[in-house]
């Protein structure tokens, strides 16, 4: 029996979402980037970014906002949207903002 080298790690296999051929989008990521600081006038201001990443494709869509609350988040989903089309699924981290936007987008579809 052949031994392994040592410090030699298997890999586990992609899970279905990001190996399966889809329409781009179609399965997708999202997070905010952030803070930017944007000149506007004479003055400086705070700004993020919506960040979509494609899970199969790895394609990247940004959205710009001007803070990181639930109404910015649920605006910035709708025009990503309306630019990709509606994902089947959406993976975030447990930020309060996602959940208050879940909590809200499900109320609204029942």
């Amino acid at each position: 029996m052949a031994k392994k080298p040592r410090g030699q790690q298997t890999e586990a296999n992609l899970p279905a979402d990001r190996v399966t051929p889809q329409k781009p989008f179609r399965v997708a990521g999202m997070d905010f980037v952030g803070p930017l600081y944007i000149k506007v006038g004479s003055g400086v201001t705070k700004g993020y970014i919506a960040l979509f990443t494609c899970a199969t494709t790895r394609a990247v869509h940004l959205e710009l906002c001007t803070d990181i609350t639930t109404d910015k988040f649920l605006e910035a989903l709708q025009r990503f949207v309306g630019r990709r089309g509606l994902p089947h699924t959406v993976y975030t981290d447990n930020a309060l903002t996602f959940h208050a936007g879940n909590a809200h987008l499900t109320q609204l579809w029942t």
